[in-house]
């Protein structure tokens, strides 16, 4: 286990959070839902890490999370199912927030995509997932 690995991964996504709480506060939608996205990424990152697997290569943590989650039981995998649930809201907007997104027949850029709403739900999503990460119970868990 890469202790230093699991940290790299854990401070990415906090600064990635906070970049994404400055983009919200400067009306900057699509950006504050690719930071919240990827900051959840990288704090399940450092989880998966922590719990001795590799991160998905291919923006999809909630698929290896779902994974782990058939080797745990009782609350450990309850607060594994609902970080699962967290990332599979996120996760597409690593992708739609970055490139034009179709909306019935039209084409928009993802600056005219997101709303505000979209963007705090987002945002507040993504604090959750590192809420629960930053909380997940280190003792009883044994490391790889």
């Amino acid at each position: 286990m890469d202790s230093k690995e699991r940290a790299a991964y854990f401070d990415s996504g906090v600064a990635q959070l906070e970049e994404a709480k400055l983009a919200l506060e400067h009306k900057r939608y699509a950006l504050t839902a690719f930071l919240s996205a990827m900051s959840a990424e990288s704090a399940t990152s450092a989880l998966i890490v922590f719990l001795g697997s590799r991160p998905s290569k291919k923006h999809r943590n909630s698929l290896v999370l779902h994974r782990l989650s058939g080797a745990t039981e009782g609350p450990l995998k309850l607060k594994l199912l609902a970080l699962i649930e967290s990332m599979k809201k996120l996760e597409p907007h690593i992708t739609k927030a970055r490139y034009p997104v179709r909306k019935g027949t039209e084409l928009l850029p993802p600056v005219k995509f997101y709303s505000a709403n979209t963007a705090k739900e987002l945002f507040g999503e993504a604090c959750k997932v590192m809420n629960s990460v930053e909380k997940w119970p280190t003792k009883g868990v044994a490391e790889k």
